[in-house]
């Protein structure tokens, strides 16, 4: 179906769709480029060997006639004779079974990369399912597989008919010619017409291989809607997040609050800013941003600060320019040296009088 809550699949499918349609199997493949493939690699062999397998069978269709035609033959020894026809055709047949089964593999790993899987051949109640089959025979793949019929019927009968109207006159004249030269014709008729539906198949395989996954590309497709829900799956809830993130925040808040009181001294700007310094000559090496906030926090902090006794400056510049600069926890830069030096020696005064 290609609409989900009335939403158009016009999405293009996410790198987690892609993996979850592969491991399930749903893959774009082609069958016409596994079927050009072996009908190439077998020409190919037979190409080859053909020769070779003439006079292996030339061999034992000779020493079998010669054997069947001697008197003294019984059933025992007709036997072994046929038993005897195994050892030469496996020679003949092991290049072609070899070359079937390596073509096949070569062939998939080509268009789908090495993953097996046997979820394809699991029992699904949908592919028996009638409506399913309705559907099937007015898709687009059903329309795709008459083409490609009515392309390799309408190839091999052009090639078939072209064959016939160029070699009938060569059919003539092969009554008067020897049997090695009759065999050879009949062989080289085979591999040109061969040759020919060969490289029609490769045709029809490279248009269907790129049919093959443009469909698998349409039905991979998503709409907005799946990718929200995947999203969400994925990287999580977006207003989940959100809360996990305030949270987050409202905690580091609440650590910043926490030291205040421990801070020297409290720079503002005087309401929009405000930045809680503290300097330890046995743990610190040089005073550092404790605390700082902006707006309702700088308020909060003057609160806190005003509540423990802790002193409040107002220092618009150095005030902006350490909430700027400077995070909570870091050391304070050489620039800002001189200016929190006499705000600490200020508050250390401060200090002394107290006492």
């Amino acid at each position: 179906m290609a609409e989900q809550d009335g939403q158009e699949k016009t999405e293009a499918p996410s790198d987690k769709k892609r993996e979850d349609s592969r491991k399930e199997g749903q893959v774009a493949f082609s069958r016409e480029v596994t079927s050009a493939a072996l009908l190439a690699g077998v020409g190919m062999i037979f190409y080859a060997l053909g020769s070779q397998m003439m006079v292996q069978s030339e061999a034992y269709f000779s020493d079998m006639f010669t054997r069947l035609s001697r008197p003294d033959l019984t059933i025992s020894s007709l036997a072994g004779l046929f038993a005897e026809a195994g050892d030469y055709a496996l020679p003949i047949f092991l290049p072609f079974a070899a070359t079937v089964v390596i073509v096949a593999l070569l062939a998939s790993v080509f268009q789908v990369g090495f993953r097996p899987t046997l979820k394809p051949l699991q029992p699904k109640l949908e592919k028996i399912s009638p409506l399913n089959g309705v559907k099937k025979l007015f898709s687009a793949q059903s329309l795709a597989e008459l083409f490609k019929s009515l392309f390799k019927l309408t190839v091999l009968g052009y090639i078939g008919y072209f064959t016939f109207e160029t070699e009938i006159q060569h059919f003539m004249g092969l009554a008067t010619t020897s049997t090695d030269d009759i065999i050879g014709y009949n062989f080289a008729v085979v591999a040109s017409v061969a040759g020919k539906i060969v490289l029609a198949l490769i045709v029809l395989a490279a248009m269907d291989y790129v049919f093959q996954r443009w469909q698998h590309e349409q039905k991979l497709k998503m709409t907005k809607q799946e990718v929200k829900d995947e999203a969400k799956q994925t990287e999580g809830d977006p207003q989940l997040k959100s809360r996990i993130r305030q949270v987050q925040r409202e905690m580091s808040r609440a650590r910043m609050m926490q030291e205040v009181p421990q801070a020297d001294a409290i720079v503002t700007n005087p309401t929009h800013f405000a930045v809680a310094i503290r300097y330890d000559r046995e743990t610190m090496t040089a005073p550092q941003v404790t605390a700082k906030g902006a707006d309702f926090l700088a308020l909060r902090m003057r609160a806190i600060a005003q509540e423990h006794n802790v002193p409040v400056l107002e220092r618009p510049p150095l005030a902006r320019e350490l909430y700027r600069d400077v995070e909570v926890g870091q050391v304070i830069p050489d620039r800002f040296f001189k200016a929190v030096a006499e705000i600490l020696a200020y508050v250390y005064r401060l200090r002394k009088k107290r006492t």
